[in-house]
């Protein structure tokens, strides 16, 4: 027969069995709390995979708002002007600017975008006579659709477009309206937002988070600094070489590439293929010539502009910059190759201080971090 082991109980001398392990109180709540937090976890992640557009407006608002305190902290320190009084100028200077600039520019930019657009399907057609004339070229062509191929046809097609693109407006009016209260709101009281962000951390981990907050902001400024001076840079060579070229609609040939170097890499080879096909009217020798301009500004722009213009701030690598592009490009469309750049540089600044620095304890070397 089996035996049965019996225990005392000390002071009472009652019998105990002892209860199996797994059965203790304590072991379930630590499953459950895991459970608890696990589900938290994946919800959570959840939540920010469909709020991701909206929190990328929310950062484009933040770069507006840095555009526009940055000048008006200048302003404060060298008036008698308060941080919002020094705002209030900058936004009517720049109010002014922007209608002086649209009544000057204005008419010609519309007249030769006009003519832009009613002389690029001329200059397609003739690319496509010319490329017809020669073998590669009627290979080329059975590869890449045409353009009537690309289109859907009957008034289905025509509605199911026109609703696209009115949703595609309202929703871009909505997120323009958000861009800018929020860009007016964080300029108006930054210390608001950042001193509620950095209660969130535990009380011994805020001084860490705040100079990692007042390095992300140093970066986006020079970083936006030197993106407007590398831009109006390119449009300046570009209106200038067009000209040189003779080349018609120069002046809004290098307005939109000034507006596309906003991307890098991609947004250049955006900005050339009009102007290409433009010159491809005069003949392949000019198109030569424009498309060899083009790949010269780049040039000069990627190997003396832009390393003069980042040298005190965190260099972006090219792989990570296109990788950036790529895969916000294929997450969130448009607004994430917009914003694929700046994330990056803020993404490179938390790796560095967070993780190489706090966790890992090894100290880089850093540039200079004075304001721009």
């Amino acid at each position: 027969s089996r035996r049965r082991i019996v225990t005392v109980t000390p002071m009472t001398g009652r019998p105990h069995e002892p209860q199996p392990t797994g059965g203790q109180p304590g072991f379930a709540r630590r499953v459950l709390l895991a459970a608890s937090l696990a589900a938290g976890m994946f919800l959570l992640l959840i939540a920010l995979w469909f709020a991701a557009h909206a929190l990328l407006v929310a950062f484009a608002g933040v770069l507006v708002a840095i555009v526009l305190r940055a000048p008006a902290d200048w302003l404060a320190e060298r008036s008698r002007l308060s941080e919002r009084w020094s705002l209030a100028v900058v936004l009517a200077i720049l109010a002014a600017a922007l209608a002086g600039l649209g009544l000057l520019i204005a008419p010609q930019v519309s007249e030769q975008v006009q003519q832009l657009s009613e002389q690029l399907p001329q200059s397609l057609q003739q690319f496509r006579q010319w490329l017809q004339e020669r073998e590669w070229g009627r290979w080329l062509l059975t590869v890449v659709p045409s353009p009537e191929l690309m289109q859907t046809g009957g008034a289905g097609g025509l509605l199911s477009r026109a609703g696209g693109m009115a949703y595609s407006a309202v929703q871009t009016f909505f997120e323009l309206l958000v861009l800018l209260f929020v860009s007016l709101y964080l300029a108006i009281d930054p210390r608001l937002y950042t001193e509620g962000l950095l209660r969130l951390f535990p009380p011994r981990q805020r001084g860490r988070a705040a100079e990692v907050l007042a390095a992300t902001g140093r970066t986006l400024r020079w970083w936006l600094v030197g993106t407007l001076v590398r831009m109006a840079a390119v449009g300046a060579m570009t209106f200038v070489g067009l000209w040189l070229l003779g080349v018609p609609l120069a002046f809004t040939l290098a307005l939109l590439a000034l507006l596309l170097d906003f991307v890098p890499y991609f947004g250049p080879i955006l900005a050339a293929v009009p102007a290409v096909l433009l010159a491809f009217t005069d003949g392949p020798q000019q198109a030569l010539y424009v498309a060899a301009l083009y790949i010269a500004v780049q040039q000069i722009e990627g190997l003396l502009i832009t390393p003069l213009l980042y040298q005190r701030t965190v260099h972006l690598p090219p792989v990570v910059t296109i990788l950036a592009q790529v895969v916000l490009f294929a997450m969130f469309g448009n607004l994430g190759i917009l914003l694929a750049t700046p994330l990056a540089a803020v993404g490179l600044v938390w790796v560095k201080m967070l993780y190489v620095e706090q966790a890992l304890g090894d100290r880089l070397e850093t540039p200079d971090d004075a304001d721009p």
